[in-house]
C-alpha cells in the first residue's frame, strides 16, 4: 500500500504578552516490507543477494497478511451465520407460541370459558404489541 502521512499543526498564545507555543506531530506508517529504491542500492551495495531476500520476505508477508484478512473475513462470516441462525429460530418459536396460545384461547372459548380466552387473548395481544413498540424505540435509539 504504500507510505500513509498523517500531519498536524497547532498554534496557541499562552499570554497576554504574546508568548506562545507551537505544536507539529507528523505520523508516518509504512506498511510495505520494502524499503525505498535508495535504501535497497545502498543494501545493494553492501551486499548482492540482499535485495532477492528482501524480496523473497516481502512475498512471505504478503501471503501473511492476505492469509490473515481471509482468516479474519471468514470469523465475521461464521459469527454473522450464527446470528442468523440464533434469530431466525427466535422468531420460529415466537411465531409457534403465538399460534398455540392464540389455538389456546379459541379452545377455551370453545369450552366456554370467556375469562380464560380474554386474560389469554390479551397477553398474547399485549405481548405482540410490546415487540413492536420496543423494537421501533432501539431502532431510533440506534440511528
Amino acid at each position: 500500500m504504500g507510505k500513509q502521512e498523517l500531519k498536524r499543526k497547532e498554534t496557541a498564545v499562552v499570554s497576554p504578552n504574546g508568548e506562545g507555543k507551537q505544536y507539529e506531530q507528523t505520523l508516518t506508517v509504512d506498511d510495505t516490507c520494502l524499503p525505498s529504491a535508495e535504501e535497497l542500492t545502498a543494501y545493494q551495495a553492501i551486499d548482492p543477494n540482499i535485495v532477492t531476500f528482501l524480496m523473497d520476505v516481502s512475498k512471505k508477508e504478503q501471503e501473511h497478511r492476505h492469509k490473515m484478512e481471509r482468516d479474519k473475513l471468514r470469523v465475521v462470516d461464521k459469527n454473522e451465520r450464527r446470528v442468523f441462525r440464533v434469530n431466525w429460530w427466535g422468531m420460529f418459536f415466537a411465531f409457534l407460541s403465538i399460534v398455540v396460545l392464540v389455538g389456546l384461547s379459541g379452545y377455551a372459548l370453545y369450552l366456554d370459558k370467556p375469562w380464560f380466552a380474554g386474560i389469554l387473548g390479551a397477553g398474547t395481544f399485549v405481548s405482540i404489541v410490546s415487540i413492536f413498540v420496543k423494537n421501533d424505540k432501539t431502532d431510533s435509539t440506534k440511528k
